[in-house]
C-alpha cells in the first residue's frame, strides 16, 4: 500500500476495490488533490465530481487546490458508498459490505485502530466514507467511538429481540408484559436487567440506529 492507503481510509478502501495506485505529494499544493493533497495519475477538476451545494468540506485538507485526486473523486462518485455500509479495513486493505450479520460481528466487541466501519442512516443522503476515521463508526452527521459498553449493550440489544421484543417494544421504557409473560418466570429478572442497560441508547439516536441495524440478522425467539 502506498502511505496514503496506510493511513486514509478512502485510500485504503480504494485499494482494496481497484488496487493500488501510485500517488505523490507535489510541491507546490495548489496542484495536488483539494480533499487528500496527493497527486495520481489522473486529475479531475472540483467542479466535475461534486455539485455547486456540496457542503462536506470538512475532511478536505487542501481547499486551495482545483482539483480531485482519482481515489477521492472515486469515492464520491461511486453511489453504492451512500447507500450501503461498508467495513474497512487497513492491513490488509479490504472493504465489505456490511451485511447486519457481518456488523453485528465487527461491533461484537471493541473496534479497533486499523478498522472503520460506514452506517448511512439515511441511504443515499451523505457522502461518508470521505469522513470515516479508524477506531470509529461514521454515521450521518457524526462519528461514534465504538467502546466495550456499546458492544455490551448491543447484546442485549440482540438478546432482547431473540426474547421477542420488537424494534418498537425497545424504545418503551419498560418491557412489554405480553411478551414478558410468555417467557419462563426464571428470565424476567434478566429482561428487567437488559432493559435497564440498554437505556442510555434509547436517548442517543445514532448508537440506537445502527444497533437496530447490526441486529437485523434472523433471530430465533426463545422458547
Amino acid at each position: 500500500m502506498t502511505l496514503a492507503a496506510d493511513t486514509d481510509v478512502v485510500w485504503a478502501a480504494y485499494t482494496a476495490a481497484s488496487g493500488s495506485v501510485d500517488a505523490a505529494t507535489p510541491d507546490d499544493r495548489t496542484t495536488g488533490c483539494a480533499r487528500c493533497g496527493h497527486t495520481t495519475p489522473v486529475m479531475t477538476p472540483v467542479g466535475q465530481v461534486i455539485s455547486r451545494r456540496f457542503t462536506g468540506f470538512e475532511s478536505w485538507t487542501n481547499l486551495a487546490a482545483r482539483k480531485l485526486c482519482q481515489v477521492c473523486a472515486w469515492a464520491y462518485r461511486d453511489r453504492t458508498l451512500r447507500s450501503d455500509a461498508r467495513i474497512v479495513t487497513r492491513d490488509p486493505a479490504t472493504l465489505r459490505t456490511a451485511t447486519p450479520t457481518l456488523l453485528h460481528q465487527v461491533l461484537s466487541t471493541t473496534l479497533g485502530a486499523d478498522t472503520a466501519v460506514i452506517v448511512p442512516l439515511r441511504p443515499g443522503r451523505k457522502h461518508l466514507i470521505p469522513d470515516a476515521r479508524w477506531g470509529a463508526v461514521t454515521v450521518d452527521d457524526s462519528r461514534l467511538n465504538w467502546a466495550a459498553e456499546d458492544a455490551r449493550r448491543l447484546e442485549v440489544m440482540c438478546r432482547l429481540r431473540d426474547r421477542g421484543f420488537t424494534e418498537t417494544m425497545l424504545r418503551d421504557n419498560a418491557p412489554t408484559y405480553s411478551v414478558v409473560h410468555r417467557l419462563p418466570a426464571d428470565r424476567w429478572p434478566q429482561v428487567f436487567d437488559d432493559w435497564n442497560l440498554l437505556a442510555p441508547w434509547r436517548h442517543a439516536d445514532p448508537w440506537w440506529e445502527v444497533g437496530l441495524r447490526a441486529t437485523r440478522h434472523q433471530h430465533t425467539p426463545a422458547p
